[in-house]
């Protein structure tokens, strides 16, 4: 159910893609995720991650399920035509600042958001590039990612942080990566951590997303933060991830070309 918009959102010029229907993802994707979790043995291990750096294609770009040693794992493959890495860097940058810029993302699930006080500064530092405005820096949204609305942290952090080879995190065969660590807010537990790894295609991109739930990323390693992880839990994500990044698949073009220019101020997202 689509909460209500402020007046103030309302007002807003980007309010008309709250709105809009969402485009859905192909119908083979949740074809694919309805038949069931996945032969671990396909899935990529966390320790294996720069393997998203090799040509081709992993033995799962689609799929989910529970690993051996109680994690979980999830693949999303979102091909995105009309879109460039630099759109995707300049989204993660701007949508975080408010929560009607969250919420046309996905209208159903994504329920409020705003970048921690103390981080701000950085996230509208002009001087920085839109990638290292997003390092270091958390966004606090209101979510569900399939299991009920919560309240979770997103803490992001550069591909070097993540532990990626950065002498091949180059092209042809890596645009980018959107990664971080996630938690539960209020607690402040940890819970999974999230590579979307951006690689040209004819005519755009595609975002090939990575979970692995009961895993974090810290000083550059994985460590392992829950091994009792609830396989509702990795569905859940797993068919939340097509519908959010196929629906932004659809308007980033079009919201990136009517906002990329509008410069944002500090004053105004101080809380």
């Amino acid at each position: 159910m689509l909460r209500e918009l402020t007046e103030e959102e309302k007002a807003k010029p980007f309010a008309k893609y709250f709105h809009r229907p969402m485009t859905p993802a192909p119908q083979e994707i949740y074809e694919i995720l309805d038949k069931g979790p996945i032969d671990p043995s396909l899935a990529l291990g966390i320790k294996d991650r720069n393997d998203l750096l090799n040509p081709g294609y992993l033995p799962c770009e689609r799929g989910f399920c529970l690993m051996p040693d109680g994690t979980g794992f999830i693949a999303m493959l979102t091909e995105m035509p009309g879109v460039t890495m630099e759109m995707i860097d300049w989204w993660f940058v701007w949508h975080g600042l408010e929560d009607l810029r969250y919420s046309i993302w996905c209208p159903d699930d994504h329920l409020g958001i705003h970048v921690r006080p103390e981080e701000l500064d950085r996230r509208l530092d002009t001087s920085l590039s839109m990638k290292e405005r997003n390092w270091n820096t958390t966004d606090v949204v209101y979510e569900d990612i399939g299991t009920g609305p919560m309240l979770l942290d997103i803490s992001f952090m550069s591909p070097e942080d993540y532990g990626y080879d950065m002498s091949r995190f180059k092209e042809p065969y890596t645009l980018g990566a959107v990664s971080a660590n996630l938690g539960i807010s209020e607690t402040k537990t940890p819970m999974v951590t999230f590579t979307h790894f951006g690689r040209a295609i004819e005519g755009g991109i595609e975002i090939r997303s990575r979970f692995w739930l009961g895993w974090q990323i810290r000083d550059k390693e994985p460590v392992i933060v829950d091994n009792n992880i609830p396989l509702e839990l990795v569905k859940g994500l797993a068919h939340h991830c097509p519908k959010e990044y196929s629906n932004l698949a659809a308007i980033l073009p079009s919201v990136y070309a009517e906002n990329h220019q509008v410069a944002d101020r500090i004053d105004d997202f101080r809380q």
